[in-house]
């Protein structure tokens, strides 16, 4: 069944850049109200701006989501300023083109504090809220990656705190459906955005894991995620070649391993 997303409010983290501002204008098209939640305060305003020329509401919280008290004053503040939450979407992450025993271990655990534990985190402290909301959608998003299904040289850690939001996204799938709740994980492929330039500021941000070509908008990913709103999905895969392939590396784990080592010679030459 088609659901109406007018009037209806979603929480965005991350939705400064990239993903998350596509989606808030994405969403704002669809007729929703935003919550914007980031660390930049001008570049957030910049989104709510763009927004409100859509004609929708947006309210702003400056919050870094690794920290608890933070994230908890966003989801409070958020539901007060626009009277309910019916959606959120942990879009908020970060990689670092590292091999894996090479991070230090302060990093690591700080890329799983931002990645992963902030993506529970915040759902834990919106559910209530998802679940006070009259007619509201009750949908739970986190913005995992294709990179969930394969380690990824150089960015092995960061794949892993993506593979740890997928599993946790399947397990709430089943824990939720009697609630009510939606769960939907979200696996973008290499997209045009902030994110390699903050991962490998030693290249230029030069993203060597997905050809030119091959990457994607974020406004295409924030289409799927709407159309996912709209109907739930449990997966959203902006690349559906990706989808196979990758399913062909977790058939074929050999196959995966030999794709994978001649990815690592071509990418470090």
């Amino acid at each position: 069944m088609r659901r109406d997303l007018e009037n209806k409010v979603i929480l965005i983290t991350g939705g400064s850049s990239g993903i998350g501002a596509a989606t808030a204008e994405a969403c704002a098209r669809a007729g929703m109200d935003l919550c914007l939640v980031a660390r930049r305060a001008d570049k957030l305003q910049q989104v709510a701006d763009r927004v409100a020329a859509l004609g929708r509401k947006a309210h702003v919280c400056v919050a870094d989501v690794s920290d608890p008290e933070q994230i908890g004053r966003a989801v409070e503040d958020g539901r007060e300023a626009l009277g309910r939450l019916d959606a959120v979407f942990a879009n908020a992450g970060y990689g670092q083109e590292i091999g894996v025993l090479d991070m230090e271990e302060q990093d690591e655990r700080a890329m799983f504090e931002t990645n992963y534990f902030a993506t529970t985190h915040l759902f834990r402290l919106a559910l209530p809220k998802l679940m006070q909301s009259e007619g509201g959608l009750r949908h739970l998003l986190a913005c995992s990656s294709a990179a969930s299904e394969i380690g990824l040289p150089m960015l092995g850690v960061y794949s892993a705190t993506k593979a740890a939001q997928d599993s946790v996204c399947g397990a709430m799938r089943a824990e939720l459906r009697k609630q009510g709740v939606s769960v939907t994980s979200v696996h973008p492929i290499g997209t045009k955005t902030e994110f390699m330039a903050v991962a490998a500021p030693d290249t230029g941000g030069e993203n060597k894991n997905t050809p030119g070509m091959f990457q994607q908008t974020p406004e295409r990913v924030a289409n799927k995620i709407v159309k996912a709103l709209r109907r739930p999905v449990p997966e959203v895969w902006p690349s559906v070649m990706t989808r196979y392939g990758l399913a062909l590396g977790t058939a074929w784990p050999g196959f995966a391993a030999w794709a994978m080592r001649r990815h690592y010679k071509k990418i470090t030459r």
